[in-house]
């Protein structure tokens, strides 16, 4: 569903799933869509700024997720683009026009510089391109947490069955019993593991947010920031007309009210990031 920006929207933050959300959201609470075809439901909020339609969306992903299977590290993949970056800024101009026009007057006797037309680069398309980007692959790694822990889930059930099935109640009964080796065990945060930097994230979908857009945070991390930089500006009541959802009194969430770059860690708004020259309110979940 494409909302227009006429309409209140009270936007999810820094997540773009809903199964990626554990606590239960009022109805009328959407997501920010990263232009796929399944995130276009009535609980997302579609931006007509969005640079990439669905099909160049998903083409985008594969080779996003293409070029990271290349390397066999974070660590590796930056490596590699700080590198083209610093080969970019350091090469020289190609000669090959200067070579052409050495040539034309070789053979008039006459110089005629060519003409370079130079490339415009629309800095606002290209903030948005990265943007959409950062969607695609949060979408993916939201994806990617939610079946590890679907498989996490289930390795959990199997191994209590087992135990149910043996007549083991201890872990040390276990390795007692000729032939069977301890159990092993799913360890780690999933999202810790696989997460993408919430900072992005949450910069991302402010990019694709109309002006008077409002949030709801839903990570530990972001509420934590909120309540220390934050203006706590809490109503008594909440209204569908005001909000796009309504909230009954003392229902527990806190509303702050803070600049979106300063929410992001950073002093002044980052050059080509004039989105987050903005003040934000962003709810807390009880």
């Amino acid at each position: 569903m494409s909302a227009s920006e006429s309409k209140k929207v009270t936007l999810v933050i820094p997540a773009v799933q809903p199964q990626h959300v554990a606590v239960d959201l009022p109805e009328g609470v959407l997501f920010c869509s990263p232009g796929l075809r399944e995130a276009t439901g009535a609980s997302f909020f579609v931006s007509p700024e969005l640079p990439m339609n669905p099909s160049e969306a998903r083409g985008q992903l594969h080779e996003l997720l293409q070029y990271g299977l290349s390397f066999r590290s974070a660590r590796d993949m930056s490596s590699v683009v700080l590198a083209e970056k610093a080969t970019q800024h350091d090469a020289p101009e190609p000669l090959n026009d200067e070579f052409a026009d050495l040539d034309a007057f070789a053979a008039t006797g006459e110089f005629v510089p060519t003409e370079k037309e130079e490339p415009v680069v629309d800095a606002v398309l290209q903030a948005r391109i990265a943007a959409q980007k950062t969607l695609l692959l949060a979408w993916d790694m939201e994806q990617r947490i939610a079946e590890l822990g679907a498989l996490k889930d289930k390795f959990t059930a199997s191994s209590a069955n087992m135990d149910a099935i043996l007549g083991i109640t201890d872990e040390d009964d276990l390795e007692e019993l000729p032939g069977i080796e301890p159990k092993a065990a799913l360890v780690g945060d999933v999202e810790e593991d696989l997460g993408m930097p919430w900072r992005a994230v949450a910069a991302a979908i402010i990019e694709f947010s109309p002006k008077d857009t409002r949030f709801v945070a839903v990570k530990k991390e972001l509420a934590d920031v909120l309540t220390e930089i934050g203006e706590d500006i809490t109503l008594d009541s909440i209204t569908a007309e005001e909000y796009g959802f309504s909230l009954p009194e003392n229902f527990g969430w806190k509303l702050y009210s803070v600049k979106a770059y300063e929410l992001l860690g950073h002093t002044r708004v980052p050059e080509g990031w004039e989105c987050l020259n903005r003040t934000v309110e962003i709810f807390t979940v009880a």
